[in-house]
């Protein structure tokens, strides 16, 4: 597996979990399952970790959830 989507800027390293048919808690779970943190915690930035669900009938963003670690 790996993260959906990275996004570094000068001091911070998010990474994002995309789920289409799940929830944004859900997503952010699968972060933590994954180790992503502890893998890009080895460039010495911290990390933020953004799970985003998406509503599939409405077309939409059904939730999103950061956390700062």
């Amino acid at each position: 597996g790996r993260i959906d989507m990275v996004l570094q800027t000068g001091g911070v390293i998010y990474l994002f979990e995309l789920k289409l048919k799940g929830s944004a808690a859900e997503a952010l779970a699968q972060i933590d399952l994954k180790n992503y943190p502890e893998r890009f915690a080895l460039g010495g930035l911290p990390v933020v970790k953004v799970g985003v669900g998406f509503d599939m009938e409405r077309h939409t963003l059904a939730g999103w959830v950061v956390e700062r670690g």
